[in-house]
């Protein structure tokens, strides 16, 4: 089945549906937005099969979601659909070729949470390189017995990040912020982004290396980058054996960029110091998993987002994106752009 990006209406304002897949955090602000274009129908599905049954009876002109996936099934189901719109700013679980195919939007919120992640980002980075919950820990046990400064554990010496070297994999809203953070500790800020001009990098104020490069000189490697067949996987043994045995893996973006099996070798083996994770693989975390045995490891439950700013800026960028597609304008934040070049939908 093929659908139309742009439709005649027999009246002026129609009235649109949109289903929400999943569960997620909307402002009344950005509800009111979308409830003036349509009717908001929360799924609440389980499987597959719920959304495309809810699909097959409420034919949304917009589905939303946060995590669920949004297969080509889901979207057959449905003759009035005319895009994907996800709460945030990954979209490995839209399956976009299907989305292309049928002439469909699929976009996203990038930006809106690039702050809160940043900050996150740094947040981890100080805990490791601070020694933060163990020294925490050793004021609540009772352990601290001395005021002398040189009686405290030798593992608590902490590492200053001035002057050091911070490495950024992918530089979108997110990677530009952290790196425009770390000028203001005078790191030396090196990235790998492919897709910016000379002159966004020379605007962010990085030097653009190639991943090795970045790998074998950085302190600390963050990575931003959209979880795709070509980063799946994209740090893995051969990668973290070319980092310091002193530096750090930081990573906000998705679980399966890293290979989690490559990165617990590299734990035991002290080929790094450590890491910090607020995304796994498999979320959320089981309880015998290995990387939990590490006190070099630091795992946050996915939420390096989940800021009262983040939340009401992503809702109310999603209810904007409605609002465009509901005028017949191209959402902003297309991610599907080429695709849809390539295949006659756009110009």
């Amino acid at each position: 089945m093929w659908y139309n990006l742009h439709y005649s209406h027999s009246n002026r304002n129609p009235r649109h549906t949109i289903l929400c897949a999943d569960s997620f955090y909307m402002s009344e602000k950005a509800m009111r937005n979308l409830r003036s274009v349509g009717d908001v129908i929360w799924a609440n599905c389980r499987s597959e099969n719920e959304l495309v049954q809810k699909t097959r009876e409420n034919n949304p002109t917009v589905i939303l979601s946060e995590y669920f996936k949004i297969t080509s099934k889901v979207m057959d189901a449905a003759s009035s659909l005319r895009a994907i719109v996800v709460w945030g700013i990954g979209y490995d679980h839209v399956d976009v070729n299907s989305a292309s195919e049928r002439g469909l939007y699929v976009s996203n919120t990038r930006g809106s949470n690039a702050e809160s992640v940043a900050e996150h980002v740094f947040a981890m980075i100080f805990a490791l390189t601070r020694k933060v919950m163990h020294e925490d820990t050793f004021v609540r046990k009772g352990s601290w017995k001395s005021g002398l400064e040189s009686d405290l554990p030798v593992e608590f010496l902490a590492q200053d990040l001035y002057k050091k070297t911070l490495g950024i994999l992918g530089l979108g809203a997110i990677g530009s912020r952290v790196a425009r953070i770390a000028h203001g500790f005078d790191m030396v800020v090196l990235g790998h982004d492919r897709y910016l001009t000379e002159d966004q990098v020379m605007k962010i104020g990085f030097q653009q290396v190639p991943v090795e490069e970045l790998l074998r000189r950085s302190d600390f490697v963050t990575l931003h980058v959209t979880l795709t067949e070509e980063t799946r996987g994209i740090i893995g043994s051969k990668r973290l054996s070319i980092m310091k045995p002193t530096a750090y893996l930081i990573n906000t973006s998705r679980g399966a960029v890293v290979d989690e099996e490559a990165l617990i070798g590299a734990l035991k083996d002290k080929r790094i110091a450590g890491a910090a994770l607020d995304v796994l693989k498999k979320e959320p975390i089981e309880p015998e998993h290995e990387l939990l045995r590490f006190d070099n490891v630091i795992l946050t439950p996915h939420c390096a987002s989940n800021s009262r700013e983040a939340l009401d800026a992503t809702s109310l960028d999603l209810s904007e994106e409605i609002l465009r597609i509901a005028r017949d304008e191209i959402p902003h934040n297309l991610v599907n752009r080429p695709q849809l070049v390539e295949r006659g939908y756009l110009k």
